[in-house]
């Protein structure tokens, strides 16, 4: 493979794992309750459509055991009311469904599964069927108090500076696979790029022992020390790829959970008739 073709190869392998999908740090590890009142809960479900894995993973919310037995709500008719918020980088999240009502019965008894969706990710899709994970704010009291839920792919300049190790930012974002191709990549190069300086010093070693051989050995020494200026090169390329792509590219999606305490606030006020403390409660 010559260098053109190999730049063209390395460029379409950093692209493609650029634009890959990223997995949400939430998976596999679900955020920490801030109160007693509710559980998430991450459920994996499939269908032959994304409606379809919605219903699946509802269903599959509801035969939960360990929630049956934590959830002793009686049945009530009526809409739910809405609890708390998600957002989005600082906007409000446009849920496919704000709660869920699903009704099951236990050992005899009817009961009520009041649940919210946090966040959901498609994992992909195999054989036509969807793969879809859903996190779940469940409540395991009558009247739970859900927290504020913030999602967001920022992750500040953190990311940066831990790029200073090749990768390391990438695995902090959740792009665990770009991560350990980008250290691998600088490292191959860095260990080619030895490999290549020591032919270059054998042969140039060669040429001084050895002078009636010393046009053909100076040929193969500088075939190894273009190698050895390509591995630097192509080491320090993806050093730099994996700064700026530290620095600029989205992390999987984290949720940071903040105590739902904000209706009851006061603020100062000024008036014509001098200035005060109001005190506000927010519906």
């Amino acid at each position: 493979m010559n260098k053109r073709n190999f730049m063209i190869f390395a460029a379409a392998i950093l692209m493609n794992l650029t634009v890959q999908a990223q997995r949400p740090k939430w998976v596999n590890n679900t955020p920490q309750e801030l109160n007693n009142t509710y559980r998430f809960v991450e459920v994996v479900s499939k269908g032959t459509s994304l409606t379809a894995a919605r219903k699946d993973a509802e269903l599959k919310l509801a035969q939960d055991e360990q929630l049956q037995n934590a959830i002793r709500v009686n049945v009530e008719s009526g809409l739910m009311s809405k609890y708390g918020e998600t957002i989005v980088n600082g906007k409000e999240k446009d849920n496919y469904s704000d709660d869920a009502y699903v009704k099951m019965t236990s050992e005899g008894e009817t009961y009520r599964l009041q649940a919210r969706v946090v966040d959901e990710w498609q994992a992909g899709k195999s054989g036509g069927m969807i793969k879809l994970h859903t996190l779940y704010m469940v409540a395991v009291t009558d009247n739970p108090q859900f927290d504020r839920t913030y999602l967001s792919s920022n992750y500040g300049a953190a990311p940066v500076f831990m790029s200073l190790i090749p990768g390391v930012g990438q695995i902090y974002k959740g792009s665990t696979v770009k991560g350990v191709c980008m250290l691998a990549g600088v490292a191959a190069c860095g260990l080619g790029a030895l490999l290549c300086e020591n032919q270059r010093k054998d042969y140039q070693n060669k040429m001084k022992e050895q002078p009636e051989f010393a046009k053909e050995y100076s040929n193969k020494k500088k075939n190894w020390e273009t190698g050895r200026n390509i591995c630097i090169g192509a080491a320090a390329a993806v050093y730099i790829y994996n700064l700026i792509d530290a620095a600029v590219a989205k992390g999987g999606r984290k949720v940071t959970v903040k105590r739902y305490n904000n209706r009851l606030s006061f603020h100062p006020t000024l008036s014509l008739d001098g200035a005060g403390v109001a005190l506000t409660y927010k519906l």
